[in-house]
């Protein structure tokens, strides 16, 4: 007996990913449930940020770009996506920098750069055409019981608990990811005791499609392009600094941005509202139980240095799809 044939928990950038790819297997029946609604998605309605599509940026690599395009996906994102030509790195207060150049590389771009709101935007319009996943948001998971054959889910809509069962239950449900501890897999969490703080600004140069990886005092700072030639800054702090940062006028904090990055990338002149997210490194005991995967942030999260964090996911869903795609393959021609 099952309800579905993959059931997904967490309605994130990597469960929605892991459905989409797995939705390509006509003979899959995909369920995904997420705790917190989906937005409308109508076509006026104002960009929506929610906590897996925040005001946070990704740095997509050429593999991840790659998969998006496979998937059909790609044209409505390059819309909001910047390609990355160059990368510079340099330590503040030492000589020399590295700099990279995709000509020089033969590659079309070192990886593209888009606002985790708009790819949300377009994973889930994306998501609600596919006619063999079934979305149950705005779903608590408040149980899991494991089987032989089969996961049962334990689930909860407002007032109504109802049960929903898989031969193959994957958790993408965050950091904290309540599904992980639910089938009693130990993480080992290690703060940085540091903060990113991200914002979008404006310089009086275009960015010429550059990335900017900066090393300061208080820890890397990244300056990367983004359409209409706004830039995307990532700028690591020690935990408890971030604030005054947040809460000062914009000429403050621009001018603060400017003292710590230096003039390598023009002249701040100006900023979008300032966020701050916690870091730490978060590494899960297995990412594999009896009948039960777990990935992106559930599995693994750590440092934005190197923009890495989003890419290792992917990766792990594509590989997840293989297996999944090959087993199903080997049942109905063994």
């Amino acid at each position: 007996m099952k309800d579905t044939d993959v059931l997904i928990i967490g309605g994130g950038m990597v469960g929605v990913t892991l459905a989409l790819l797995l939705a390509r297997e006509p003979g899959l029946a995909i369920t995904l449930v997420e705790s917190i609604s989906f937005p409308p998605l109508e076509p006026d309605a104002p960009l929506p940020y929610r906590p897996s599509f925040d005001a946070r940026n990704t740095a997509l690599s050429r593999r991840t770009v790659a998969t998006y395009r496979e998937l059909g996906l790609w044209d409505d994102m390059q819309l909001h996506a910047t390609p990355i030509h160059e990368i510079h790195v340099s330590e503040r207060g030492h000589f020399g920098m590295s700099r990279l150049v995709a000509a020089e590389e033969k590659v079309e771009s070192f990886g593209q750069v888009i606002e985790n709101a708009w790819m949300g935007l377009v994973l889930l319009r994306a998501l609600r055409r596919c006619p063999n996943i079934t979305v149950r948001d705005g779903v608590t998971l408040t149980g899991i019981r494991q089987h032989a054959t089969h996961v049962t889910a334990e689930l909860k809509k407002g007032d109504e608990a109802f049960e929903l069962t898989a031969p193959l239950l994957v958790a993408a449900d965050g950091a904290t990811s309540p599904c992980r501890q639910m089938l009693g897999v130990n993480a080992t969490t290690t703060p940085y005791d540091q903060v990113a703080l991200v914002t979008t600004v404006a310089t009086h140069l275009p960015h010429g499609h550059v990335a900017f990886e900066r090393f300061t005092e208080s820890g890397p700072m990244a300056v990367l392009p983004l359409p209409e030639d706004r830039r995307a800054v990532v700028w690591t702090l020690p935990a408890g600094s971030e604030q005054a940062l947040i809460d000062c006028s914009d000429e403050e904090f621009l001018a603060q941005l400017q003292a710590a990055f230096g003039k390598r990338a023009g002249r701040f002149v100006k900023t979008a509202r300032r966020f701050a997210y916690p870091l730490a490194l978060t590494v899960a005991q297995t990412q594999a139980q009896p009948r039960a995967v777990i990935l992106g942030n559930a599995a693994h999260t750590l440092h934005p240095v190197a923009g890495q964090g989003f890419n290792l996911c992917l990766r792990d869903c594509l590989a997840l799809t293989e297996r999944i795609v090959r087993q199903l393959l080997s049942l109905i021609d063994p």
